[in-house]
């Protein structure tokens, strides 16, 4: 191939498409890029081996999987569901195998996150709970409670001795697993809203992530609700300082944009990916950089992303709401990638004159 190593967000285009005939609800990379996991409404799982395209679909949850982690290795997976469960699936073998299935809240469980050291998992879920889990015991290690409302997002910080986790009203809570007590408690209240028509609270953190050196993690979500039940709310990032515990950053999407953010991640290279759902159904990828809150590059998709992760540096996987699995790539087209295979109007034409 003579694809250009140059890493450049104005170069995405889509690579691959694999189908599923289900709306996709979530999606996962495993760190050595052989796999990615969605979750779909059939509530099952699908499992995509990118090296030869094999499919594996994964049954046993009964409800939607919203949550998935792997293992660093790649050889563990976690699937959480809202009906409270997380299952361990074994990924080392020929064909994926269940190792042990948690019930780890009440109602839903909505993130689930492994630990640095890969030995624990954290949860939260609609019981107020954040719960830590040991991964070969599958025994609950600690359990911390103050929030008022459903938690929706946690991820352990970098050091492993922290967790971050926030709820419906974008409440954030900061936890020391040294001392199993909370640490500081931080605002992320513009991350919700009260839908008039409906009386109800919107909000909750739909991705949360931490850059790699721990100095920073970003929520994606929702602000501006009018009318969060038609999609009329404004979606939102929001990049918090570790040190201060404050929010630094508030990214957003174009004025026209109505919907909500599925997905953030920090590359490596400093920018931040942002992926979302417009009311429509169609969906967009948005890309910051360190200096400007409005996306320096935005690249539209057919159908609305319901989950975002990085394949390697320049990959980008993203789980859609009409069943496809897609990857995008971020550096200069190929002659033999999809999209510039695909003859222009103005060249069917000439090659017809010719005929």
């Amino acid at each position: 191939m003579n694809r250009s190593a140059t890493i450049d967000p104005a170069n995405i285009h889509q690579v691959n498409e694999f189908k599923h005939p289900n709306p996709l609800t979530t999606l996962k990379a495993d760190p050595t890029g052989r796999f990615v996991a969605a979750g779909a409404q059939d509530l099952d799982i699908q499992l995509w081996n990118l090296n030869d395209g094999h499919l594996e679909t994964l049954t046993g949850h009964k409800s939607w999987v919203r949550s998935i982690d792997f293992s660093a290795d790649g050889s563990r997976m976690y699937t959480a569901c809202w009906a409270g469960t997380v299952k361990i699936w074994d990924l080392a073998g020929p064909s994926p195998e269940l190792i042990r299935s948690l019930q780890t809240h009440q109602g839903s469980t909505r993130c689930v996150r492994v630990s640095p050291d890969g030995k624990a998992i954290a949860t939260c879920g609609n019981d107020l709970l954040v719960k830590v889990w040991d991964i070969e015991s599958g025994q609950r290690r600690q359990q911390f409670d103050g929030h008022q409302r459903h938690v929706y997002g946690v991820d352990f910080h970098p050091d492993g001795e922290h967790l971050v986790s926030q709820d419906l009203m974008g409440v954030s809570f900061v936890w020391n697993l040294k001392t199993n007590q909370q640490q500081r408690t931080i605002d992320a209240s513009m991350m919700t809203g009260y839908d008039k028509k409906f009386a109800a609270d919107m909000g909750g953190a739909r991705d949360l992530r931490f850059n790699a050196d721990g100095t920073q993690w970003a929520s994606a979500g929702i602000t501006k609700v009018v009318n969060s039940f038609a999609g009329i709310q404004d979606p939102i990032i929001v990049v918090f300082d570790w040190e201060t515990g404050q929010a630094t950053r508030q990214l957003k999407a174009a004025d026209k944009f109505k919907g909500v953010a599925w997905g953030v991640q920090f590359h490596p290279q400093g920018f931040i990916i942002g992926a979302g759902a417009e009311k429509s159904g169609k969906g967009e990828l948005w890309f910051y950089n360190v200096e400007q809150d409005e996306a320096f590059h935005t690249f539209a998709m057919k159908s609305a992303a319901r989950g975002l992760d990085l394949v390697g540096k320049d990959r980008l996987a993203v789980a859609h709401a009409d069943g496809a699995m897609r990857l995008y790539q971020m550096t200069e087209p190929a002659s033999s990638d999809s999209d510039e295979e695909k003859p222009t109007e103005t060249a069917k034409a000439e090659q017809k004159e010719k005929q």
